[in-house]
């Protein structure tokens, strides 16, 4: 029999050491069935226990797998191992989240979701039932947010990336999120602009649904005040106006003076018009 030939890889541009018979074999057995992660568990019951560690080590070292936390790797195909390509962050992030309640939003979901023709890619915002520190990823840095279990099965679709099943926010939802998070956008001020921008390409009607569901009050108000303005209809801000209806906060639509019109239905300063901006629409 024909010894099994070492195929040599290549890991963030630099030339690794070949893969051996062994390895060459753990990684086929994957790819047919189709694993894009793999445990250390795994490795170990493929090997053994005593030279799991030292296999995934290897692994690691020369590109076919990516390390994501202790444990845990993301399996690279083998089309990929003769070029040093990138690993995918939103693919490696979902792997790293599979198991508990989350999914991808922020500047990424535009994107994805058509919302702008801007690339945003080095950023993502992960939402999340338990705590997690910022980190990065794939080349990209990754924020967290903590939200109760049910807000995170609202508004969630799946799309697929390099074959893997990815949990992210829709157009409706990203929205949403934009003015209860303002600083994936920068601040309250970008996200209203971008909020704006991006009403045309969703349904006015379910973003205020969403809202109502899951936004805080103040967040419902400023939402109800710029679909207003986009000449929603009063059917569809129902919900909002439900959460408004007897608010005690009377809040600005942007920091900056509270100078301007009282907008007593929404209980917002339109100090956004003082300012000399034009209001979303």
């Amino acid at each position: 029999m024909q010894p099994m030939p070492a195929i040599s890889t290549y890991a963030h541009g630099s030339y690794n050491a070949a893969l051996s018979p062994r390895e060459v074999a753990l990684l086929s057995g994957w790819e047919r069935a189709r694993r894009r992660w793999v445990t250390l568990a795994d490795v170990q019951l493929a090997t053994n226990r005593q030279v799991g560690a030292k296999v995934a080590s290897a692994l690691v070292r020369k590109g076919a797998l990516v390390r994501l936390k202790l444990g845990l790797y993301l399996v690279r195909p083998f089309r990929q191992l003769h070029h040093p390509t990138a690993t995918s962050a939103p693919l490696a992030l979902e792997v790293l989240l599979h198991g508990e309640p989350h999914y991808l939003g922020g500047l990424w979901a535009f994107t994805q979701n058509g919302l702008t023709s801007q690339q945003y890619r080095s950023r993502l915002d992960a939402f999340v039932a338990r705590p997690h520190r910022p980190r990065g990823l794939a080349g990209a840095r990754v924020v967290f947010h903590r939200l109760p279990v049910a807000a995170l099965q609202v508004g969630v679709v799946e799309t697929v990336i390099e074959g893997l099943p990815v949990r992210m926010s829709d157009g409706e939802r990203t929205l949403v999120d934009l003015l209860e998070w303002p600083r994936i956008a920068g601040g309250l001020v970008g996200a209203i602009e971008l909020f704006g921008r991006a009403l045309s390409k969703v349904q006015m009607g379910r973003v205020a649904s969403l809202g109502a569901q899951v936004a805080g009050t103040s967040t419902c108000q400023r939402m109800g005040l710029l679909l207003e303005r986009a000449g929603a209809s009063s059917a569809a801000l129902r919900p909002l106006t439900a959460r408004a209806r007897g608010t005690k906060s009377l809040i600005s639509m942007r920091p900056g003076p509270r100078t301007g019109r009282v907008n007593a239905r929404w209980s917002v300063v339109e100090n956004d018009h003082v300012l000399g901006t034009p209001s979303a629409s």
